[in-house]
């Protein structure tokens, strides 16, 4: 049965460690698409916010970076290739030895925060060790398994809330004006509207909470 966690953790040595800190604005996040060039070992990391700091010239003094390249220049968004030295502190390596993936990852704080898919919960215990014996602050903020009923998505839907919400979607429910009633679209799904309304509403709340906003900040604040 596999498992969505998500994470906090921190380590003076690990990746971008000097430039997360130095940034007082702006927010940095690993592009999960593209997360590595395997034959150079390039990540590539998205710089958005305000960044009226020098993203160039911090790089070049953050002891974690060995090379670093701006791929692309939206103004208020940035983003570089960046190959990290061999001292520099990686969790991502372990998650993917365990048979685990990245499904997002941002820095927060002074550190940062990971959601992962992973086969089972017994590799985590795996990572924690692994963080551990490294010396990482490591803080589990979330941990969900997905059972049969659910989607292994990332987003930890089940499969009614999947159903509901395409359904609405492609039916037009959510455009102004609603190309289906709600009444309608319960009864497209066969069941009742208050049953329809809640699968959305829950739906939503999961996929929002799981994607455009973090609701653990203040956990590690």
């Amino acid at each position: 049965m596999s498992t969505i966690t998500k994470i906090h953790f921190s380590h003076p040595d690990m990746a971008l460690s000097h430039t997360i800190r130095t940034l007082s604005d702006g927010d940095v996040r690993v592009l999960p698409e593209v997360a590595t060039d395997p034959e150079h070992n390039m990540y590539f990391i998205v710089f958005e916010g305000s960044l009226d700091e020098p993203i160039g010239e911090i790089l070049e003094e953050d002891h974690t970076v060995a090379e670093s390249k701006l791929m692309s220049d939206y103004g208020d968004q940035l983003v570089y290739g960046i190959i990290f030295t061999d001292n520099a502190k990686l969790i991502a390596p372990k998650v993917t030895e365990v048979g685990g993936m990245s499904l997002d990852a941002r820095s927060f704080s002074d550190g940062w925060i990971e959601r992962w898919q992973l086969p089972n919960r017994e590799v985590l215990a795996e990572i924690w060790e692994y963080a551990r014996e490294n010396s990482f602050t490591f803080d589990v903020l979330e941990l969900h398994q997905i059972s049969e009923r659910e989607h292994d998505d990332g987003y930890g839907l089940t499969a009614e809330q999947h159903e509901a919400l395409v359904t609405a979607y492609d039916r037009g429910y959510f455009e102004e004006p609603r190309g289906i009633s709600l009444v309608e679209l319960a009864d497209e799904l066969g069941i009742s509207p208050a049953a329809a309304s809640g699968r959305l509403r829950r739906g939503l709340t999961r996929l929002i909470g799981m994607t455009i906003v973090d609701p653990d900040k203040e956990r590690v604040e």
